[in-house]
């Protein structure tokens, strides 16, 4: 709709996981560095965390884009039922012909084969699942098992968990105490710093942007915008879809702190209001743990 008014190319605050539009802080470079050398060399299962609308998806298919050619990267996005669901899943993926009668030992067998197929031939299997935080006991059970297998002495799948605050919690339980020895780094993503957040917002913008783009966020406009969101990247992309919509419709090319207001009043449901002057600097986006415990 207002592309061609601010010469845009493309939506810049789409919801969307192109890679082009990852803003890559310090702090996701070194995450995104770290968990990709854990997973490749083989040391251990990788949790991430955060809070609803943090990115963790959006790392999740960064990663299994960057783990290369050399890597079989399966995401999940739906979190698997039960543990013959996981594993028929998982098959499936790495284009095991199924039948309709197997059972769970016959399933198990046969994935198990092609991935010792799949290292012989030099290659890596990683799962990566999202939303681990709705995961069933029977599920979690069978990724405990499937982490112990194996073949000359090197582990047959690398394992990303990610989810909600709460899959912490859950992993602490006295239950899971095996399966959280296994992981070996862990990162919690956090929101964006004020600052990190009016490079985020620059970032998209110019990635969207085509020959003399038109668009403009003044300073206090991208202050207000990190105040009502507290840096989370979702509710960041949804404000200025709407800010730019609201702009267009007044015919401006300049978003600014009524602009803001005018969107956060009329066009969210956040309850959320612009506060009088910018909120102070939050902690940095990622806090990185060595382990879950």
């Amino acid at each position: 709709m207002y592309l061609e008014f601010f010469k845009l190319r493309e939506f810049p605050f789409a919801l969307s996981s192109d890679e082009r539009f990852f803003f890559e802080s310090a702090v996701h470079v070194e995450a995104l560095a770290n968990m990709i050398y854990t997973v490749q060399q083989r040391k251990g299962m990788v949790l991430v965390t955060g809070e609803v609308g943090a990115g963790k998806t959006f790392i999740g298919n960064i990663m299994a884009t960057r783990l290369g050619p050399g890597c079989t990267s399966i995401m999940m996005q739906t979190p698997p039922q039960s543990g013959k669901q996981l594993l028929r899943t998982l098959a499936a993926r790495m284009g095991l012909n199924l039948r309709s009668g197997m059972d769970k030992i016959e399933l198990a067998e046969g994935l198990q084969e092609q991935m010792i197929r799949v290292q012989t031939r030099g290659r890596l299997v990683a799962l990566i699942l999202d939303e681990c935080q709705d995961l069933t006991t029977a599920s979690l059970e069978e990724l405990r098992l499937l982490w112990n297998w194996e073949f000359n002495g090197q582990r047959l799948v690398q394992i990303v968990l990610i989810g909600q605050p709460e899959l912490r919690d859950k992993l602490m339980e006295a239950r899971w105490e095996p399966l959280r020895q296994r992981i070996v780094l862990s990162y919690h993503l956090g929101p964006l710093s004020p600052e990190d957040t009016e490079r985020y917002i620059s970032h998209r913008i110019a990635v969207a942007s085509d020959n003399g783009c038109l668009v403009q966020f003044t300073a206090e406009a991208k202050a207000d915008m990190y105040s009502a969101t507290s840096g989370i990247p979702r509710l960041i992309n949804i404000l200025g879809d709407n800010a730019l919509l609201v702009a267009y419709a007044k015919g401006v090319h300049v978003v600014d702190r009524p602009i803001v207001a005018e969107v956060l009043r009329d066009m969210t449901c956040w309850g959320l209001r612009v506060p009088a002057k910018p909120m102070e600097h939050r902690p940095q986006a990622i806090d990185q743990a060595s382990a879950i415990n």
